[in-house]
């Protein structure tokens, strides 16, 4: 890895870090800022040739990222917390992802036909997460109703360990047509990954505890294992031929329904290195990625994009909350802010290297180019997007006390690093 750009990053974090505040009260949000440093510095030049993919360390930087972002999500939400959000996260998850998957399928096999059936639900599937990370003012402005932040933060931190078992069916489905064997696949991608996260996830949890009863762990190592024990899941996993993805977002369910409600704050400096490293990855996207790709992207890529970011995910959206009775702006702005990041970045390098599925460049560059487009329309639209919708809220409390986007939501482990500003 060329040091220049260790040392740039390394600045751009300093310098990020120092005018953090007032970005966070404007349309710069932490993804584009690095995203543009990575950018640029690559283009005015580094002694570095991009090839458009990533590889290397810069791969297992990324990796782990989503690792430790999958299991610290996971241990946030797992505390009855999306019984305790209500109905609106259950149906964003179990009704709105399938269906937002199905339509970014229909899409995309009309504009791809080449990349077939699988690939089309493949691109879907990579593209169906959202990562709040790209808009944070709509999760963590206290003006918008509690029920629609919570809403948003809830699916955001689940749906892309949910997407992950579809994207390795649809994988699997995809290989098998090729001649491998989907049964064998299938157990060896998630059975094994399951077992695994389960495994070490228990494991792990009752150790901390029995040894933190003994005062054998003081609590800033108890802290510092909860950045280890993910990279620790993966591994095993990978090793064993299993989604390490997976067994890191199954440990971390597990863990924290054990350590979490004894130790309150044990994951807070993993959602600070979280932080940290999701925001070096969109400085890897902007440089290693996103410029080398731009003479690739198509008209056909761009409205997909376009299409993903918009129909594909809105119109899901608005059948899913069919009976819940909320306006049609708390519907618009529910359906608009579902940016994707890191982990669709992430899922389309698996499917780059790991997998044998036909299209895989279109399906990359697809994914570029709207995680690029996500940043950019997400972010200048996420600090005046929640203020315009939280100035609509209010004002039509004042003229009807019944609106069910007002209805209290239960208190719930948050995620540090999108709530905190």
């Amino acid at each position: 890895m060329n040091l220049a750009l260790i040392g740039i990053g390394a600045l751009a974090i300093a310098v990020y870090g120092l005018v953090s505040g007032r970005l966070s009260r404007s349309v710069i949000t932490g993804p584009m800022f690095f995203a543009a440093i990575g950018l640029v510095a690559v283009s005015l030049g580094t002694e570095v040739e991009p090839s458009g993919d990533v590889t290397g360390l810069a791969r297992v930087a990324l990796e782990m990222t989503l690792a430790l972002v999958l299991f610290t999500d996971a241990m946030a939400t797992n505390v009855s917390s999306w019984r305790g959000e209500g109905e609106l996260p259950t149906r964003l998850l179990a009704v709105g992802m399938p269906l937002i998957i199905l339509a970014g399928a229909v899409v995309a096999m009309g504009l791809f036909p080449d990349i077939g059936v699988f690939g089309a639900a493949i691109l879907a599937t990579i593209l169906a997460p959202t990562d709040a990370a790209l808009g944070k003012p709509v999760v963590s402005n206290p003006r918008v109703p509690a029920r629609i932040r919570a809403a948003l933060n809830v699916e955001s931190g689940l749906n892309d360990g949910i997407a992950l078992p579809f994207l390795l069916f649809f994988i699997a489905m995809a290989e098998a047509e090729e001649g491998a064997n989907l049964l064998s696949l299938l157990v060896s991608a998630i059975g094994i990954a399951i077992l695994v996260g389960l495994l070490i996830g228990w494991v792990f949890a009752r150790a901390v505890v029995i040894c933190s009863e003994r005062d054998w762990m003081v609590p800033i190592w108890r802290k510092i294992a909860v950045v280890a024990l993910p990279v620790v899941a993966y591994v095993a996993a990978d090793e064993l031929g299993g989604s390490g993805f997976m067994a890191a977002f199954v440990a971390g369910l597990v863990f924290g329904r054990i350590v979490v409600p004894a130790f309150s704050g044990v994951a807070d400096f993993a959602d600070d290195s979280a932080e940290v490293l999701t925001m070096v990855a969109f400085l890897i996207f902007g440089g290693a990625l996103l410029q080398p790709r731009f003479g690739e992207f198509t008209g056909e890529m761009l409205v997909y994009a376009v299409a993903s970011l918009t129909l594909v995910r809105m119109l899901p959206v608005a059948v899913a909350m069919i009976g819940a009775h909320l306006r049609i702006p708390s519907l618009l702005y529910m359906g608009w802010f579902g940016p994707r990041g890191l982990a669709s970045l992430i899922f389309a390098a698996v499917v780059m290297e790991d997998a044998s599925v036909a299209g895989t460049e279109t399906i990359t560059t697809v994914v570029i180019l709207t995680v690029g487009l996500s940043i950019l329309l997400h972010g200048i639209t996420a600090y005046p997007g929640s203020n315009a919708y939280a100035d609509w809220y209010e004002g039509e409390q004042h003229r009807d006390d019944d609106l069910l986007e007002s209805e209290d939501v239960a208190s719930t482990q948050q995620r540090r690093r999108i709530h905190r500003t």
